[in-house]
């Protein structure tokens, strides 16, 4: 089931495409202070949890004005699993045509399918929980209460702690197979354990695509075609990418960038497939490369105190179907993405295909960058993802 809530001014929050609002640098240095309290505050109370003996159900606190829905008790189901009687939340960033919306549909279904309906799933599109504010979207995570579960965008998390951003790094896999191999092995164990410091479960991850460039001026077969536009970016590294093949970086959020693009305050942004077309942003946006440069990744999380309040019957539920739904994430994704690219191109939109020497000169372009990020995130990191 989905919720909707509005803010203070009755405006219905909405999402037009599958990504959250930019961070401001007097959000991320607050962030950041706030969310160092909060992980350590998440810990103790994980801790105390922990010492207490553990509870079979987990109680949801009402959020922003609605409530959801708990019975105390774990029964047994039909399969002989005892599953907690209890409603979560269920949190994300878009609405339910991004690529988190619809792998949060499908893991509702398959919840409360496999749990006969004794553990349903209340979603909330959009950041409702957190007033639209994807920085407090990622403290909530961390500091639990007001939801239990969460979509994320990892990159999200890169104010907690730089590491995530190991698997944005351009040109770091090839296609999507290269990179889950790495997420299904050393890469997913190392995002499980990054992310358990700060208090929250890691469960899965699925594409939210791999970006390409797009713009509105011209055809870009290398970076020198790239030389002064104006680059819509989102976060540092991107920021770091664009300076580093001669473009022109620009923060600009997400819910701006279509009114942008028409008005020239931009010239063109990176993306994937889906988000652009999802977006409608090849109404103004007539060319695009593809590069493959970044991976961008949405990650299934638990708040680790919730998690441990729920039966291991539950826990086994929640993971077995975080687990389908992210295959069916990729699954989709990998679909969808040729049908989008070829609805844009019949639209009228080029995408150009750089040569390999074209591909080699973009790369060679965005080496500062990626030497810069493997050293933020560390060898660590980079050995687990396979980064070299």
């Amino acid at each position: 089931m989905i919720r909707n809530l509005t803010n203070t001014s009755g405006t219905l929050y909405r999402g037009k495409g599958t990504e959250s609002p930019d961070f401001t640098k007097r959000k991320r240095r607050a962030g950041m202070k706030r969310l160092l309290s909060l992980a350590m505050a998440a810990a103790m109370v994980t801790s105390l949890c922990a010492c207490g003996g553990g509870s079979t159900t987990t109680a949801t606190t009402a959020a922003a004005g609605n409530s959801g829905t708990t019975e105390s008790g774990a029964t047994a189901a039909t399969d002989g699993k005892n599953y907690d009687n209890v409603t979560l939340k269920l949190s994300y960033a878009t609405g339910d045509t991004g690529m988190d919306g619809l792998t949060a549909i499908e893991f509702e279904r398959l919840v409360e399918e496999k749990s006969g309906g004794k553990v349903q799933i209340n979603r909330f599109p959009n950041c409702q929980l957190s007033g639209g504010d994807m920085v407090r979207h990622v403290e909530m995570m961390i500091s639990g209460g007001a939801f239990e579960l969460a979509i994320i965008s990892e990159n999200s998390f890169s104010d907690v702690d730089q590491t995530f951003q190991v698997t944005s790094i351009p040109f770091a896999f090839k296609n999507y197979d290269e990179a889950w191999e790495k997420a299904d092995s050393t890469g997913g164990e190392f995002a499980k354990n990054l992310f358990d410091k700060y208090g929250v479960v890691y469960l899965s991850t699925f594409p939210n695509g791999i970006m390409q460039f797009a713009n509105n001026k011209r055809e870009l077969h290398t970076p020198a075609d790239m030389k002064n536009l104006k680059m819509r970016t989102y976060g540092d590294l991107q920021m770091s990418l664009m300076r580093s093949l001669g473009a022109d970086p620009t923060q600009l959020s997400w819910s701006e960038l279509y009114s942008a693009l028409q008005t020239g305050a931009v010239d063109g942004n990176m993306n994937g497939y889906q988000t652009l077309y999802s977006g409608s942003l090849h109404e103004v946006q007539p060319y695009i490369t593809e590069v493959n440069v970044t991976l961008a990744l949405y990650d299934f999380l638990a708040n680790k105190a919730s998690w441990e309040k729920l039966s291991p019957d539950t826990q086994e539920l929640l993971q077995e179907c975080a687990t389908e739904a992210a295959q069916w994430g990729r699954d989709y994704m990998s679909k969808t993405e040729a049908e989008v690219k070829q609805t844009m191109i019949d639209y009228g939109v080029k995408v150009y295909v750089p040569t390999d020497e074209e591909l080699q000169a973009f790369k060679d372009g965005a080496a500062p960058t990626i030497e810069e990020y493997k050293g933020i995130v560390g060898e660590e990191a980079c050995k687990a993802w396979g980064i070299e």
